[in-house]
């Protein structure tokens, strides 16, 4: 077969154009996205995720999404968390059929820690004394110092937001950092060939198949902008 210099030429252009996106899409490959609670470190989940979508499917809050193309050619089809909607029902956990997504308790859960703007806090500024944080928070996460500065304990906080939630002041007093997100390593405790379940018990019972199927469809119909 003769290859022609307009042959030659083709294919010298077409491999740099496809270094080039090639290029582009690893380095947005490398983006950090926020993974499901109890997520393996990026590298292993991105090796035992296998795009699924079970765990998107599952969520009652809708906190999960696919990764697009933007994302990354590695990222592609994985789930990416809405931080703001999660409500630690442990619903995707329960699902992964890989570990990917480990199953383990709810006080487990980490996905950022709560910080408090001593200038905005009604405690803090001594306009009033508030403790609506306080008795928000579900892990006994907030201590008051003096019986009335809320303070934060880090060890404790799981990112849960409920006392970013419940705040009363605008902008909010306290807020939820999710750049302290916690990410596991990989458990070798399994029981036989099954993955070690720590979750605990079902906040949202299983759907029979045709509600689950009803659902699939209009989340992927939602996601693809077919439907509102």
């Amino acid at each position: 077969m003769k290859v022609t210099r307009r042959d030659l030429l083709h294919i010298v252009i077409s491999g740099a154009v496809s270094m080039v996106i090639f290029a582009f899409f690893k380095v947005t490959g490398a983006r950090a996205l926020p993974r499901p609670p109890g997520s393996l470190i990026e590298g292993e989940f991105l090796k035992f995720c296998t795009r699924c979508y079970q765990c998107i499917d599952i969520c009652p809050a809708d906190a999960l999404q696919p990764a697009s193309i933007v994302d990354g050619i590695s990222n592609l089809g994985t789930p990416v968390l809405d931080v703001k909607k999660c409500i630690f029902c442990q619903e995707c956990m329960r699902v992964c059929p890989t570990g990917a997504i480990q199953k383990i308790p709810k006080d487990e859960i980490d996905i950022g820690n709560a910080t408090i703007d001593h200038d905005i806090c009604l405690s803090w500024t001594k306009k009033r004394r508030c403790m609506i944080c306080y008795k928000a928070c579900p892990y006994d996460a907030i201590k008051l110092e003096k019986r009335r500065f809320p303070i934060v304990i880090e060890n404790k906080c799981t990112g849960c937001g409920v006392c970013e939630r419940r705040c009363p002041t605008t902008p909010k007093s306290i807020v939820v950092d999710y750049e302290k997100y916690r990410r596991l390593a990989r458990s070798e405790k399994r029981l036989a060939l099954k993955i070690e379940d720590r979750t605990g018990e079902y906040q949202f019972p299983p759907s029979d198949f045709r509600i689950w199927f009803v659902q699939r469809v209009e989340k992927l119909a939602k996601h693809y902008g077919l439907m509102k």
